[in-house]
């Protein structure tokens, strides 16, 4: 019974539970996706053709509960329930496009130095993340995104 409560105390409406159910689905075949297919073929296959959660008066509650559902699926740590800035950004980029928000996705690197005297040498590391209106959206910790050079953004913006 206190499962039963817990559970619906987290969902208000029954579409709120399938937006849950959709998000743990795609976090679930995430890995495959990203395995078998190009960056620029995933990006099109993850870039929903119509918008489905179109409730613009609700657009802050919406947004908050897209984000609130990936993140608790992601802390799992469990299989390919572990958080990742890929699988986060991916995520959020899919559903909240599909719910009228019209993000835009980002990867870049930057160097990371190994200053350990044995390991003394650079690696490249990788980060992605969301901009919405050009400002980086949902992120922890938007400086730390800021070091990094953006190598690709899906959709391009143009001009």
């Amino acid at each position: 019974m206190k499962v039963i409560r817990k559970f619906k105390s987290n969902f208000d409406s029954f579409d709120e539970v399938l937006l849950f159910i959709e998000i743990f689905f795609l976090i679930t075949i995430l890995p495959l996706l990203i395995k078998r297919l190009t960056v620029s073929r995933l990006m099109k296959t993850l870039t929903p053709r119509t918008v489905k959660y179109d409730n613009k008066n609700n657009y802050e509650e919406l947004k908050g509960k897209i984000v609130k559902y990936t993140d608790y699926i992601l802390s799992r740590n469990f299989w390919v329930y572990r958080s990742t800035c890929l699988k986060r950004s991916l995520v959020l980029y899919h559903f909240l496009r599909k719910s009228g928000i019209n993000t835009q996705i980002c990867f870049g690197v930057r160097y990371n130095e190994d200053l350990t005297y044995i390991n003394r040498k650079k690696r490249i590391e990788g980060h992605a993340w969301l901009l919405y209106n050009g400002d980086i959206f949902l992120e922890m910790s938007s400086e730390m995104a800021k070091t990094y050079t953006v190598t690709y953004c899906f959709p391009e913006r143009n001009g």
